[in-house]
């Protein structure tokens, strides 16, 4: 079998796309420049907008080789630059298809239409030879603070139409140097980042955590690695050589190559390093390990838990379980879930239990993430077993999203991992249904103390509470409020929530009334302490809606 060989080339036809290839947005074109200005030694640039044309001037040591300009993909730029940027070539064709005027070092060119695209163009002398160079080309107009957002970090004093815009470092001294990357790292929190990192990157995605700074030219991943999401990680390219590179054309993300799997390895470590330094944290038994296999010493996390087991997700918030002030958490008990299969609805008594029942000695149930097993402060007593015991049913009603009932009493009893036992009655407890009341997932009982003792939101917690596809928050809490006041009514009598309405009403006669008579055809008899009376007449039936 003969062997054929192929080579790689580039199809001459991609020449004649080079100006829908590489046009891009303003913020690219200003970014290129600015690279290329300071590629070529430049410490300041000057940009000027008018009648709609850009001229951009800086005070580098000017172009060599005017012939190199059109040459796509070649970059003109000498070794060093190619192994600590990875140059594209393809800076002038940012620009593309304007009509662009380069003079620089006594020479001049103009590139116009088709020769974008192969046309040759004349390099000519320039009457007027300038240091560094210059650039002019149409464009809508460059603003300050467009450009400052391209600038800021580029180490180049820049300035746009006489006003200069901010020039910042972009880390601090305190940023470890990894030069095996080409790059520093600096570890902070979010909130210590100032708002020019979010103006300069060009990503849109407000999640990125990584800062990557070419130059000048910011780009942003997603990267955490611990759980600690609120750091933030600048990487600052030094010059040196580095095998990080960006992805053409755009060069807005990161070449996933080894170097980036690199990068990502000593961001771990920087920010195992970070929390070192400052001497807590509140990292998952898992990171404790990682960081100890990274030869860094961590304290253990300080103790991070949640006093109480019920969480609102939105609203409304249960009834609160209250510590002791300065309660030791070593005299709390943890409920772990992993435990024991526990129902459904025994964290929420045991919850319960804690919040409304009354004890010679604190009860405290807490709840720890089991990725914090593996620290000395979670290894605490635990609850074993909690029952419930509730005794004759005095009224019970559908509301809201689930079933109510009022009892005569309830008790709850808990037993802990310590040999103890904490028994009280309470006035709420949560059960699965059972019997005629089986279709509904659970069921709510309460006693009468519950009217004074618990909030109408406390009660909705466990009723379903807040559903974000109806009325507002405070429309459906009243409604539920007025539902819960019926069910109290209904416990009292079948008559009472009409007497309380009714006596609702007579709040807004006059104080010194003594008796009140409704006749059946609406009228209404009042007789005042004095001995007067007061009818008050119906309207004709004719503007009455109902009789």
């Amino acid at each position: 079998m003969n062997t054929i060989t192929i080579q790689a080339t580039v199809n001459p036809r991609l020449l004649q796309k080079a100006s829908r290839l590489f046009t891009g947005t303003m913020e690219g074109r200003i970014i290129e420049i600015l690279q290329n200005a300071r590629r070529a030694d430049a410490t300041e640039v000057q940009i000027t907008n008018a009648e709609n044309l850009i001229t951009v001037r800086d005070n580098g040591r000017g172009i060599e080789e005017f012939k190199k300009l059109l040459d796509l993909g070649s970059s003109g730029w000498d070794d060093a630059i190619e192994l600590s940027e990875d140059p594209a070539g393809v800076g002038l064709f940012s620009l593309a298809p304007r009509e662009l005027t380069i003079r620089s070092q006594g020479s001049m060119l103009t590139i116009r239409g088709d020769g974008w695209t192969g046309t040759p163009v004349d390099i000519e002398n320039d009457p007027i030879p300038n240091e560094g160079t210059e650039l002019r080309f149409p464009d809508e107009r460059w603003t300050p603070e467009q450009v400052s957002a391209c600038a800021v970090f580029s180490g180049l004093r820049v300035v746009v139409d006489g006003e200069e815009c901010p020039k910042l470092p972009f880390i601090s001294d305190s940023a470890v140097h990894h030069p095996e990357l080409g790059c520093r790292i600096e570890v902070c929190p979010y909130e210590k980042l100032n708002g020019w990192y979010a103006r300069a990157r060009r990503e849109p995605f407000d999640s990125n955590n990584v800062f990557v700074n070419f130059h000048g030219q910011v780009v942003t991943f997603d990267y955490h690695p611990v759980g600690e999401h609120s750091l933030r990680y600048l990487v600052d390219l030094t010059g040196e050589p580095t095998g990080i590179r960006l992805m053409l054309p755009a060069r807005t993300r990161l070449v996933e190559n080894e170097a980036f799997e690199a990068l990502k390895a000593a961001l771990e470590l920087e920010a195992y390093r970070f929390i070192e330094n400052r001497g807590e944290h509140s990292l998952v038994y898992k990171e404790y390990l990682r960081a100890k296999e990274l030869g860094i010493t961590l304290p253990e996390a300080k103790p991070t838990y949640e006093i109480g087991l019920l969480k609102s997700d939105g609203m409304p918030d249960p009834v609160r379980v209250e510590a002791p002030k300065d309660y030791p958490l070593a005299q709390c008990y943890r409920f772990d879930s992993d435990h024991k299969k526990w129902e459904d609805n025994d964290a929420t008594n045991i919850h319960l239990l804690a919040a409304l029942g009354s004890f010679e000695t604190p009860f405290v149930p807490v709840d720890v993430r089991s990725s914090y097993n593996g620290y000395s402060w979670a290894n605490m007593p635990t609850v074993d077993d909690v029952k419930v015991i509730k005794k004759k049913t005095i009224h019970e009603d559908w509301l809201w999203s689930g079933t109510l009932v009022c009892v005569e009493s309830i008790t709850i009893t808990v037993r802990t991992s310590d040999g103890r036992v904490f028994r009280s009655g309470v006035c709420m407890a949560v059960l699965p249904a059972k019997g005629k009341l089986q279709w509904a997932d659970a069921i709510v009982y309460v006693t009468k103390e519950a009217r004074q003792r618990l909030s109408a939101s406390e009660v909705w917690y466990h009723l379903g509470g807040w559903n974000e596809d109806g009325d507002t928050f405070d429309t459906q809490e009243r409604a539920f409020s007025e539902d819960l006041e019926r069910f109290w009514a209904d416990v009292i009598g079948p008559d009472e929530y009409l007497r309380q309405n009714i006596v609702k009403v007579l709040f807004d006669l006059p104080s010194k009334w003594k008796r009140v008579t409704i006749t059946p055809d609406g009228a209404v008899d009042i007789q005042l302490k004095n001995g007067a009376h007061k009818r008050l007449q119906p309207p004709p039936a004719q503007n009455r809606s109902s009789p």
